[in-house]
């Protein structure tokens, strides 16, 4: 379990601006992007009086696929019901096929295009704030998309009404196909795509973010096929915050809610589903601490008890109860809380596997030195 840090600006006064020289007067400034730093501030050029920054970091904070024609010198951007073109020396855009100025041209520096910030920014739907306290420039989204793309199809979520957008090949547009059951957050979410077999795509929205001492995952999944929703499921943890050693890379592709575990085939197919609750007899949540073909470490927050799951069988086995010795499970059953920090820097927690051999350490509740033990798989 890692550990996130997330810090929000908090503005007094936002005025907006409506023409551009209110804010490209005012020279080098700290640029934020829904009130988050995104490392645009130092990409900034001021030219003419005007701010410009890389048109590539902008279209990826604001949600855009991105294409560009090297010999027209034409930028093609593209997210749900608005596609912009940019052309370097032309101070007309268009969107989704009508001109719009832009108060300059756009031009190529170091390599890269630059757009005039303000302007561009309206061109691409969205607005810029200045805070006349600190100077900084903001850039405000309200449909806060996220995109990604894998083998030329593209996927979109806004962060506001939650829909999920596809798009089959570069040259279509982006159909609505499904709605998540997102949580009004002020977090902005990490969006990945995990490509499977048969045009399937595993997509995952998730916020990683540290508050008051404990550590909050949010997570949405959608496995998709071919631009069908095959199944979806979202998990949502507060975890006590703690030093937690690196886990062993899980090999198998799985998607859980916190309270089930769906494997998913190589061809992107559904494979076996477990039941934690089911299988243990024990309620709460359950985070996936490692998968493989052939098992899955399973581990409820609660009490920090870690199970193992045999794929093939469902046969699930208490590695907390088998190898802890009787005398250190004496104390520790008697604090064992998944909230205590002492309690999760001591818990039994795998290390590597070598083959059938899975090697763990924990601490004893009394003692500060942590103890090696091993679990050999059963043959299935």
């Amino acid at each position: 379990m890692n550990k996130w840090k997330v810090t929000l600006g908090i503005f007094a006064v936002l005025i907006l601006s409506t023409g551009y020289g209110s804010v490209s007067a005012q020279g080098d400034k700290q640029i934020q992007f829904n009130y988050k730093e995104i490392g645009i501030s130092s990409k900034q050029v001021i030219a003419e009086n005007t701010t410009f920054v890389p048109l590539k970091s902008l279209a990826d904070a604001m949600g855009y696929t991105l294409s560009w024609d090297q010999k027209s010198k034409m930028a093609k951007l593209v997210r749900p019901e608005r596609e912009v073109i940019f052309t370097a020396g032309a101070a007309t855009s268009k969107v989704n096929g009508a001109a719009m100025a832009l108060t300059k041209s756009p031009r190529i520096i170091k390599g890269s295009l630059y757009l005039p910030l303000v302007s561009a920014v309206s061109v691409l739907g969205g607005k810029t704030a200045l805070n006349k306290t600190d100077g900084v420039i903001q850039i405000v989204d309200e449909p806060r998309f996220v995109a990604a793309s894998v083998e030329g199809r593209s996927y979109w979520i806004s962060q506001k009404n939650a829909n999920l957008y596809y798009r089959a090949t570069a040259a279509g547009k982006p159909v609505i196909i499904g709605q998540l059951p997102l949580k009004e957050s002020a977090y902005n979410h990490g969006f990945e795509i995990k490509k499977l077999g048969n045009g399937t795509d595993l997509l995952q929205l998730t916020d990683n973010h540290y508050a008051m001492f404990n550590d909050f995952s949010n997570s949405y999944q959608v496995l998709v096929q071919a631009g069908t929703i095959i199944k979806q499921m979202d998990y949502h943890y507060m975890i006590s915050a703690y030093p937690h050693a690196p886990q062993v890379p899980s090999t198998q592709v799985y998607m859980t809610d916190g309270k089930n575990v769906q494997y998913i085939t190589k061809d992107g197919g559904l494979g076996k589903l477990f039941e934690m609750e089911k299988l243990t007899g024990a309620t709460g949540d359950f985070i996936v601490e490692y998968a493989a073909e052939d098992v899955a470490l399973v581990r409820l927050l609660d009490t920090t008890q870690l199970y193992i799951v045999y794929s093939s069988t469902g046969e699930i086995v208490n590695l907390s109860e088998q190898l802890i010795t009787s005398e250190d499970r004496k104390e520790w059953d008697k604090v064992n809380d998944g909230r205590d920090q002492y309690i999760l820097s001591r818990m039994l927690g795998m290390k590597s596997r070598k083959g059938n051999v899975l090697t763990f350490t924990y601490t004893p509740i009394l003692e500060e030195k942590a103890k090696t033990v091993t679990y050999t798989l059963l043959a299935k």
